[in-house]
């Protein structure tokens, strides 16, 4: 199949859509564009297809929707070959991390080997630190905080950050201002 025919009518708000994908130069296509640009429209829509089942204009349930795909040849798409990948589907990603969908599998072993090797240093590094303070709280929204002001998601990662590369900098300033400084030393 070297290319795909979408014409599109009142589907999931999508009122007129016409395109030809040629995948006989590429492989794949990447459809991207702001919020609200009918993306997941044309998702619902495939689904559709994947489904067995007909678009509808959630917004204006009396319009007729209208939907063909076809290929090259004017046959329909079959559905079996339609996949539609929801954005954060627990059956494609093996860690809630771990984007729904990554094209090569090594890469996407290798994440998320790192994904679980940070997990385990960062529950090592937050016990010990418990352990040490004998703090009940949540250490690492606690730092998140302290440091970064805010407890989201990747500010415990930031504030880490942050603390090291302030320690960095103070460590330059005092080894520049000891290599300045002239010392006397006597001997008895």
């Amino acid at each position: 199949m070297d290319k795909i025919s979408v014409d599109l009518e009142n589907c999931y708000g999508i009122r007129k859509l016409e395109h030809q994908f040629d995948f006989s130069q590429r492989k794949a296509y990447a459809i991207y564009a702001p919020n609200g640009s009918m993306k997941s429209s044309l998702a619902a829509t495939f689904k559709n297809i994947a489904d067995g089942t007909k678009p509808v204009d959630r917004i204006f349930p009396s319009r007729k929707s209208a939907s063909k795909i076809t290929d090259e040849n004017g046959y329909d798409l079959p559905r079996e070959s339609v996949l539609v990948l929801p954005p954060y589907d627990e059956f494609f990603s093996h860690t809630e991390k771990t984007a729904t969908l990554l094209v090569n599998n090594v890469l996407r072993r290798e994440l998320e080997q790192l994904l679980t090797e940070i997990n385990k240093s960062k529950a090592v590094f937050l016990r010990a630190m418990k352990e040490q303070s004998g703090s009940k709280k949540e250490l690492d929204n606690e730092v998140a905080l302290a440091f970064m002001k805010t407890d989201d998601d990747d500010a415990f990662y930031q504030a880490l950050d942050r603390v090291n590369n302030e320690v960095k900098e103070q460590t330059t300033r005092l080894l520049r201002r000891f290599h300045t400084t002239r010392f006397l030393t006597i001997r008895c």
